[in-house]
């Protein structure tokens, strides 16, 4: 009757969460942690301290350099994390989106004397 109680019980839950970032090189880390069900994200970069390379990221982090966001949402430590997640650690724009586009047409102008990006 004890092994019937036990069954119903179950394991333990546990969340399968993915970590990734951009590496120097422009190569793309990940890390795949299993985490308690309730945990957030301040509890996933815990776990990473131990890992040194990851532990240059969370400095990082700490710092405002990078942030951390939910499939491309920024998020805080506090948000509460659900299975399949990934979190990432994203760094800030260099360029502004509309200044880039820009520069790019301007290149395509100089370089191509009769095209529909002329403003003749």
């Amino acid at each position: 009757m004890g092994a019937d109680v036990a069954s119903e019980a179950g394991p333990r839950l546990t969340l399968s969460i993915e970590i990734v970032w951009v590496e120097a090189d422009g190569s793309i880390g990940r890390r795949t942690l299993a985490l308690s069900t309730g945990s957030r994200v301040a509890d996933a970069f815990a776990a990473l301290r131990a890992d040194e390379a990851i532990a240059i990221l969370l400095e990082r982090l700490a710092r405002g350099e990078l942030q951390a966001a939910v499939y491309g949402e920024r998020c805080d430590p506090s948000a509460p994390l659900h299975p399949g997640d990934r979190i990432e650690l994203l760094a800030g724009l260099s360029v502004d989106p509309k200044v880039a586009r820009r520069r790019r047409v301007e290149k395509r102008r100089a370089l191509e004397p009769r095209s529909k990006w002329r403003r003749d």
